[in-house]
Order: structure tokens, then sequence, then C-alpha cells
């Protein structure tokens, strides 16, 4: 880790010019310098203030320029104000008195879309009440609309745009705007120089792939200041979000809609072994009369210096729109889940679901939309993601397993349960369960693999992978509070069949009964989640302690690898990759939450995950399938889904243990990101960042 390059000591007169140019001093893109006599006295006056900081020193972190510079750069509160024209009232977003964000066309903040054309919508008025502006009047071809923006903090807007009809319509609005300040557009992926299109939701196979934009984030850098747009969760605008960056007109467009024709889509079959996931769909929102619509967006700024400050920025906008707010972690954490809410368009089962990333679809497998689920930490769409689960999802690897442990928790929460589903889920791992162990079978016939998570694994069809068992033993747990006829023994049973899978020689957990000589680093996380779900440990403290140890001594610089051997090194044919010894972070983190679990030293636990999650946020502000372990380079999707679980795993397991008050964890990886929480909200300080990828 190293913290952002810094620009070199300059001497005061030149400070004028460069503060003008680039207040902050800490990026190395400057804008071009005009004519000096353009210079306000403002900015004189200034560079006077600082000149005992760029002439007589420079700070801790070797910049001419002192924090608290920093910070007054960042000192305008950003703002929504009306705006009046002969075509009526619409909004306009201002930095201090800087004019960043108009209307898109012509005057108007808003552009509809219909079948028949295009309108610009303006209002007739406008009011303020109780830290809100309010358009209202909007009126055109059958459709009424209004906007209300509320200052959620000083320099975060939430704007909402309600759609009522007088008649069936179908449509779609641009919530974007156009881009007043000089500066790079940006995306969550990186510098947007040309004019391009994404969509984080019509990019999986049934669209024949695209973008893996995951993030509906558009934003300008103005030098050191980023100001950004971020549009909701695709999950609630229908799985219609569509964004556009208008390099040449200086335009932000967000998008509830394309207007592209109905079609029939479909996952091909080729891509899913068991099922078929096929509807009707098209690129425009469908309203009936007198039903009311809503659409919410976001805009903020921030100050940032890097690519990494723009993503982290947008994060940290976004978690604290929503709440998810107490921590960076917590925010990069629950905003994946948040992101990968979709409707289930595909299939009748329930209304929504989480998919694993933009790449795979709109379908989700059984243990990602678990972890999802909990990070969103919300019964309704918990309940919904548990809905959507049918047979075929449920019939192979640990999916069974995780079906009853969350019918578990569903029906705490209150919801019902399709008891057919359960009880199938229930005979299944009975069916397949031997003296204890579980017994995964084969997903297709030809093929050893689809047995754990870690799908491309092989077993022979007489093992038990370790990655099961804690989860069986968890679920024997959930079924018998569920009420079916689970005994004593048979958990018992189960749970010494666990414990059988330790190589007491080598003082590990092998990956399997058989494949002792493998060491497995998905063999812990079944026990956590027991424990955290059922207070239950599975496991001695000696066995997980010296797992730990080991695991400690053989693991590569950027983590564990899932599957190594005895002597951490990878298996033959295997490149340190994905499942082939790549470093998975739920894997890792789960494990030194065992440690915990098991009476290990809090602070030693801290440090071993606040070092992992170094390796993990090293590129990006986001967590990736995982890590290679030969170039420590990410692999697969960012945000990914199933590491979001996390962030309820470890509060879970904390409140079992009776851990409380603030997770000196999250407030240290805070002063890695240079994330600060005041008055309640997250901020980001670049300056004071310490995680940040080496140029």
């Amino acid at each position: 880790m190293k913290k952002p390059i810094r620009t070199r000591r300059i001497m005061f007169l030149n400070c004028v010019m460069k503060l003008y140019r680039n207040v902050g001093c800490r990026t190395k893109a400057r804008a071009l310098l005009p004519r000096v006599a353009a210079i306000p006295i403002t900015i004189v006056l200034a560079a006077l203030a600082i000149h005992s900081c760029c002439g007589a020193g420079t700070n801790a972190g070797g910049s001419e320029i002192s924090a608290t510079a920093k910070v007054a750069a960042r000192a305008g509160t950003l703002r929504v104000v009306e705006h009046r024209s002969p075509t009526g009232v619409s909004a306009r977003i201002l930095d201090g008195e800087r004019l960043v964000f108009d209307g898109l066309v012509g005057g108007g903040g808003l552009l509809l879309v219909q079948p028949a054309g295009r309108s610009v919508v303006s209002y007739r008025e406008s009011k303020r009440e109780n830290g809100r502006m309010s358009l209202t009047g909007g009126n055109t071809n059958g459709l009424s609309f209004s906007e209300s923006f509320r200052q959620v903090a000083p320099d975060l807007i939430e704007r909402t745009v309600t759609v009522t009809a007088t008649s069936d319509q179908r449509y779609y609005i641009d919530l974007g705007w156009s881009v007043a300040v000089a500066g790079g557009f940006y995306s969550f992926i990186g510098k947007e120089a040309a004019t391009k299109n994404y969509t984080p939701t019509c990019a999986g196979p049934e669209f024949g792939g695209g973008s893996y934009q995951t993030f509906p984030f558009l934003g300008c850098r103005a030098s050191n200041t980023l100001y950004g747009i971020i549009g909701d969760s695709p999950g609630l605008w229908e799985n219609r979000c569509f964004f556009r960056f208008d390099v040449e007109n200086r335009l932000l467009s967000l998008a509830n809609g394309d207007g592209s024709a109905r079609r029939v889509i479909t996952i091909p079959r080729e891509l899913d072994a068991t099922t078929v996931y096929r509807a009707a769909f098209d690129g425009w929102q469908h309203i009936e009369s007198g039903q009311t619509q809503s659409w919410k967006t976001w805009i903020f700024a921030s100050p940032v210096q890097s690519l990494y400050d723009i993503q982290l920025a947008a994060h940290l906008a976004l978690a604290n729109g929503k709440g998810f707010n107490q921590s960076g972690l917590e925010a990069i954490l629950r905003n994946t889940s948040y992101l990968l809410l979709r409707r289930n368009l595909l299939r009748t089962e329930s209304d929504h679901l989480f998919i694993s990333g933009v790449g795979y679809g709109w379908k989700q497998w059984v243990s990602d939309s678990f972890w999802m689920s909990r990070a969103l930490d919300d019964p309704g769409y918990d309940a919904q993601a548990h809905a959507a689960v049918f047979f075929e999802r449920i019939n192979y690897e640990d999916n069974a397993q995780y079906y009853l442990i969350w019918s578990a928790i569903v029906k705490r929460a209150g919801s019902q349960l399709d008891a057919r589903t359960v009880g199938r889920a229930y005979r299944f791992i009975r069916e397949h369960e031997h003296d204890g162990l579980y017994i995964p079978p084969r997903l297709t016939p030809e093929k050893p693999i689809a047995k754990t998570y870690h799908d491309q694994l092989p077993y022979d069809d007489d093992d038990a992978p370790s990655s099961n068992q804690g989860f069986h033993c968890g679920a024997l747990l959930a079924a018998k509070e569920l009420g079916f006829p689970v005994t004593d023994a048979d958990i018992e049973r189960a749970i010494a069949g666990y414990r059988r899978m330790f190589n007491e020689r080598g003082g590990y957990f092998a990956t399997s009964l058989k494949q002792q000589n493998h060491v497995g680093q998905d063999a812990l996380y079944g026990e956590v989640l027991t424990f955290a779900v059922f207070g239950r440990r599975l496991l001695p403290d000696d066995m997980v302690r010296r797992h730990l140890e080991t695991s400690v001594r053989i693991q590569t610089p950027y983590g564990m690898r899932v599957i190594s051997n005895a002597d951490g090194s990878l298996l033959e044919g295997h490149s340190g990759a994905y499942v082939f010894g790549g470093s998975w972070f739920l894997n890792d983190g789960a494990n030194y939450l065992d440690g915990l679990i098991h009476g290990m030293d809090p602070k030693w636990v801290d440090e071993r995950l606040l070092w992992r999650l170094g390796k993990e946020l090293a590129y990006m502000p986001a967590f990736h399938e995982s890590l290679n372990t030969v170039k420590g380079q990410p692999h697969g999707h960012h945000l990914y889904s199933w590491n979001s679980g996390f962030w309820w795993l470890r509060r879970e397991v904390c409140k079992r243990l009776n851990l409380s008050g603030p997770d000196p964890l999250e407030a240290q990886l805070d002063q890695e990101l240079g994330v600060s929480r005041v008055n309640g909200f997250l901020q980001l300080q670049p300056e004071k960042a310490r995680l940040r990828p080496q140029e």
C-alpha cells in the first residue's frame, strides 16, 4: 500500500496560479491556465493565506498545501435551486454559487420519451418546505409529473420523480443532467474519454452479453472535485437502467428505459444445466391509468484525487443515501447487494431476486442470493429472494443446506414458506447422507464436479467435501427448528463427520474426507454461519486454532488458496486463479471469524482481517470473485455477490460473542481508506488515505 503521489513543493508565486487551476494541488491532471488577469481576488487572498504552508515547509504527507486548505476546497455545499424560463420551472444544481448541473434540454430538467416522440417536462410551481424543494404541475401526453429534492447531507441531494397516469402508457424518462463544469467524465470502471452507452441491467447472456458496469454512476471530475449522479437499484427500475456519457454535448444521461421493441429473451440452455429462463421484454416502463410510479436518483459532490477516490466517493454517496453508512466496509458490501437486486422477470416464483453479477443474467444461485440477502438485511426482499428458489436450484452442491438455514431465518421473520420446496430440500439432504456425512451427487452424469460452491473442483462420488459439511450440520439444526424429524443423535453424527475431515498430522482441514493431502480453505465458513444463526459451535477450539496457524504459515502474499497442497503450493495444473488455487475473501474472512468464535485473540484476528481486506481492496474499492494468488490481481466480476454477506456475518458473530460497541476492524479500515464519519454521514478525505493502488 502506498499513499497517492504528491506534487513537488512550489514557491509562493506559482501557488497563486496553481491554486486557481487545481485547488488542493493534489492531482497530476491540470486545467488550462487562464489569463492571470482573470484570477478572482478571492483566489489571490486564498493563496496569501497559505503562503506559510507553501514557503515554510510541507505537511506530514509531503504536500505543499495543508490538509486544512484541502478540506476548505470542498467548503461549498451542493444545493438545488429553481430555474424559471418561459416554458416553466425546472431545477439546477449549484456548488455554492457555481452552476454544476442544468436541465438536459432547453430549460427543462426531465426528458420524457414515449412511442409517439419526446417531450421536455417543466413545472408550473415550486416550493420549499422542511428541507425539500418540490416542483409540481408538470403535465404532458396523459402523464403528470412532480419532483422533490431533499438535502440528505451537505454534499448529497436525493431526487425523486413521481409519475401518475391518466391512461395506460408506455414511457421512459431520462434523469440525467447537462454538465456545466469543465472536466473529464467517469463511470465506475474508469474515465470515459469518448461518447459511450452502458447498461448494468441488460448485459447478461439473455441479451448476448455486454458491458460489465455494475454501478449506475456517472460523474464529472472538475479538478479535485467529483460531481456525480447515481441511479437507484436496477431491481427498483424494472431491470431497465441505461446510461450514456455524451462527451461532445457534455451530457450525462441516466434513463429507466431505451425504447427498444418487445422481444423474447432467454438465457441460453447450454449456460444453465437446470432449467429454462424465458420472458417477453421491451425497453419501456409500463404504467396503467391511475397508477403512480416513483424514480429515485442521488446527486453528490466529493473531493477526489484518483479513480479509486471516484469509485469510493460513489460508494459513500449511495450508502449515505440508503443508510448503509456506519463504515466504508458496510458501504461497499451492502451497496453490492443493493445494486445486484433485480426484478424476477424470467421466472414466476417471486417479484425479486439477486443476481451474482451482471454477466450472469437474471437468475440467482441459492448460496449467492443467501449472502446478498443477509447483506441487504431487509425482511421483505429476503422473503422474495427465498421464494425465488426452486428445486432445480437446490439439488446439487450445498444449496439444499443453505436453503434450509435460510428457511429458518425467513420463518423467524414472520414470512410464509413454500412447504413443498422446503420438504423436498430436507428429503434431499437426508437421501444423500451416509453416517452423518453429506455426499453430494453429480449435477451432470459425465462430470464429477459441481459438488461444492467452488464448482469446478472434482470429488469422487463417495467423497464428502469439508466445504459442505459445516452447512450440513447447520441445515439439520434448521430442519429440526422447522419441525422435521431430526434427532440430537443425527446432529451429533453430522458433527462427528465434520471433525473427521481434520488432518491431524498436517494440522489443517482437508478439502474432503478422501483428499487428505489437499488443504481446504472453504472448510470453516459453514461452521461460522451455523454459529451466527443458531449459536452452536461445531468444532473444538484447538482444531480451529491449528488450522488457522497452518493457514497463515502456508498462505500466499495475497491470501489463502481455496485449495492447495499441504505446503500451500498449487495443485498440479492449477493456475492460482478462480477455484484453481485463487483466494476467495468470504472463505478467508470466515476462517478468521472462526478463530474469534473459538477464543483466539480478537486483536490478532482483526490484524489478519485488515491485512486480507487490504489485498482485496488494493485495486479498487470493490470485492471480486477471487484474487489470483500468483499475481495478486482480482479475478472475475467486481462488486461480486457473496462477499457482501461478510458484513452481516461479522455483525452476527460479534452479537453472539457479546462484543458490542464500534467495530475496531471497520474503524481501522476507514483510516486506511481515508473515510471518516461526521454528523452521521460518511465523508471521503483522500489526503488521509493510505490504501490506494501503487502507481
